[in-house]
């Protein structure tokens, strides 16, 4: 199943003992998939211990180690993509850190697709929950949607795609965890449709610290990143900066002034991020061409109320009825009639606001 190279990164990926350095020290920077124990001796020694060093060089020669942690990855219905293996994806592989190991669920060949990142805050307004759903549909007929696995806007990504079977979900934690619990189902979704994929072996418990290194994959990964929310310090801009620090296109959602969940947005855009109102500007921006939409047919009162709608940005259902004319209760079926097309989204306080 394996090259002798890649079940040698694959052992040495699944060594607790290791921290990542280490494991890319003996490598020798990647450039071999054989460890010079007796080069770096010296070195691991002063933060391994000699115990704990002499134990890992003979567990990385045990036959019945090796034959275990294969079994076991095997049971687990994990499969693994390594440095060395052919399917490594290329523009990952010239990162300045790439994953020794990627550990997947699904459908690996995903993996050589035209992938295209969509992330975002676990705090974002629905209205804009609604419109990325919508949003990564649509995407998701061009690209392979690369994303998170938080609650909130990631969430609203995986829902708009994972249909299509064009969705990977990249974790910060080993497969034996399901991070935030709330997303179970959904991952689990992820995992027959699309891909799953982590650096970590599975016995790798969620660590806050693990989630900002996270996002290099994702930004790497992908030919561009999308930012539909995040705040002054999210991780979406985090996964935006090593976009651009790889040379890769970055895309954001423009946000009214004073609106938290999207300050991190219009600093992107300040800073030279391609605005995006829509997938057509994406799009655009790779030279594909849109395909329409199926035109939605709307009654002359619905396009009046969506019209009103647009104009005002967000609009209370007391003052979109007085527009029409109409008392309130009498516009509740209009209303409902146009969140069932897709065309609104219903927030709180009796608000209403368009998708596109």
């Amino acid at each position: 199943m394996y090259t002798n190279e890649e079940i040698n990164l694959i052992v040495l990926s699944s060594f607790e003992e290791l921290s990542f350095k280490q494991r890319v020290t003996l490598l020798s920077d990647l450039s071999c998939a054989e460890p010079d124990f007796a080069k770096y001796e010296n070195i691991l020694i002063k933060s391994l211990s000699e115990g704990v060093y002499n134990k890992v060089k003979d567990k990385f020669y045990s036959r019945e180690y090796r034959s275990k942690i294969l079994s076991r990855l095997d049971e687990c219905g994990i499969m693994c993509v390594t440095y060395f293996s052919e399917n490594y994806p290329e523009a990952l592989r010239n990162t300045p850190c790439p994953p020794t190991v990627l550990f997947c669920k699904g459908n690996v060949k995903l993996l050589d697709e035209r992938l295209l990142a969509i992330v975002g805050s676990r705090r974002t307004q629905p209205s804009v929950l609604k419109k990325c759903t919508s949003l990564s549909n649509e995407l998701s007929h061009h690209f392979t949607i690369v994303t998170g696995a938080a609650d909130g806007a990631d969430a609203a990504v995986i829902e708009g795609a994972v249909e299509s079977g064009k969705i990977i979900s990249v974790l910060a934690y080993g497969f034996n965890y399901v991070y935030p619990s709330v997303n179970e189902r959904l991952l689990k979704r992820v995992e027959e449709n699309g891909l799953l994929v982590t650096e970590y072996p599975p016995q790798i418990a969620p660590k806050k610290y693990n989630f900002p290194v996270r996002n290099r994959i994702i930004a790497a990964l992908s030919e561009g990143t999308l930012v539909v929310s995040a705040g002054e310090k999210s991780g979406a801009c985090i996964t935006a900066r090593y976009a651009l620090d790889y040379g890769k296109r970055v895309f954001a959602f423009p946000y009214s002034i004073g609106v938290k969940s999207g300050e991190g947005c219009n600093a992107l855009i300040r800073d030279g991020a391609t605005l995006a109102r829509y997938s057509g500007d994406i799009l655009e921006d790779f030279g594909i061409s849109r395909k329409e939409n199926i035109k939605v047919v709307l009654s002359e009162e619905e396009s009046a109320a969506l019209g009103f709608i647009k104009d005002a940005g967000e609009a209370f259902a007391p003052d979109i009825a007085a527009k029409l004319g109409k008392l309130p209760y009498q516009i509740i079926p209009l209303l409902t009639a146009l969140e069932i097309k897709g065309l609104i989204v219903r927030l709180g306080g009796n608000r209403y606001a368009a998708i596109n």
